[in-house]
């Protein structure tokens, strides 16, 4: 392996959402009998009025335009996904996003959002449990 060379790839173009407000940010949960298996599936924002999500495989983070979520249909409580809609978390929604870091480690990559009035938002993809988690801080 070649110093300074990412141990993530970045699949698709980040959208040009620096500088942008956030105005809806919406969480799709994987569960698996009624407990949380996967906390950040998919994260779903609203900036400028345009809809992206953020979700990640592997060692490879994804950024895709996107219609509005809706809530999931489900026909089995034994595996489920749930939409969590966060759009009220106080310095995230309303606020304008600064940048934003990646990173990749081998059994994980990331990305955090820094929003400009210090708040942020962290997605960590723990690739040998096909599972992201999330923090907010």
């Amino acid at each position: 392996m070649t110093t300074g060379t990412p141990l993530y790839s970045l699949n698709g173009e980040q959208p040009p959402i620096v500088g942008c407000e956030c105005t809806s940010f919406c969480l799709l949960q994987h569960q698996e009998h009624g407990e949380v298996a996967d906390p950040a599936n998919v994260a779903y924002f609203e900036f400028s009025g345009k809809w992206v999500r953020l979700y990640f495989d592997g060692n490879t983070i994804f950024w895709r335009s996107s219609d509005q979520p809706t809530v999931p249909v489900n026909h089995t409580d034994s595996s489920a996904l749930a939409l969590v809609n966060l759009s009220k978390m106080p310095g995230v929604v309303g606020c304008n996003l600064a940048s934003v870091e990646y990173w990749g480690a081998s059994a994980e990559v990331g990305a955090t959002l820094n929003f400009e009035e210090g708040s942020t938002l962290t997605f960590r993809h723990l690739a040998d449990h096909d599972k992201t988690l999330f923090r907010a801080g």
